[in-house]
């Protein structure tokens, strides 16, 4: 069984550092150069992707739209693969929200923003969503998802500690990059990790 975790494109709140949380921001314009790069690396994928879930939001669909395409897969639209609330810091950048709460900040996603949820509580949304999917052996799920969903997804299943995680970055992924993860005899593999080369060509076409 395989499991693809891909992070949605690029927003403009991601292009200012801003949170974006369960805010509906639409892909800018190079987020949509970034999705329809993924689905050309999926539509080649040697394992034919069987299901294709996206969090509700905006973003995520936009992203998982010319994936249907490409692969001929209904999306299925899932609220519980939503991002993180973030409840009072939505749309505020980094040293904003620092300057207003540097001791929750540094906490965060542990311990939830201020009407927000923790990282535990997400874990549970997540999980629960997924755990409902009853894949078959062969069967392969392309998942389009948010960076803390997939960080706290990938510390869940490979068995990393999330505040270790969290602070060495390990596993970031940038916008559309991706992370499969096989079941096998009992063990989980994951390669690759936090993986975004179908965007170099977009780099090469920049220069």
């Amino acid at each position: 069984m395989l499991i693809t975790l891909v992070r949605h494109g690029q927003t403009a709140h991601n292009a200012a550092g801003r949170f974006q949380g369960w805010a509906d921001i639409p892909l800018n314009d190079l987020g949509r150069a970034q999705a329809a790069a993924l689905a050309g690396r999926l539509a080649a994928h040697p394992v034919r992707p069987t299901h294709l879930l996206s969090s509700d939001l905006g973003r995520a669909l936009q992203t998982a739209a010319p994936l249907a395409g490409a692969l001929g897969l209904p999306v299925q639209a899932r609220t519980e693969l939503r991002e993180i609330h973030i409840g009072a810091w939505e749309g505020l950048t980094f040293a904003e929200i620092e300057a207003q709460d540097a001791g929750r900040f540094r906490q965060w996603p542990q311990v939830a923003a201020p009407q927000g949820e923790s990282v535990a509580d997400l874990t549970r949304r997540v999980g629960a969503a997924l755990a409902g999917l009853e894949l078959q052996p062969t069967d392969h799920a392309v998942v389009v998802t948010h960076g803390v969903v997939i960080t706290a997804l990938l510390c869940e299943w490979l068995g990393w500690d999330f505040g270790e995680a969290w602070a060495a970055r390990r596993g970031l992924h940038h916008n559309t990059a991706l992370s499969s993860l096989r079941w096998a005899g009992g063990a989980v593999q994951c390669e690759p990790l936090a993986c975004a080369a179908h965007l170099e060509s977009l780099a090469m076409g920049a220069g």
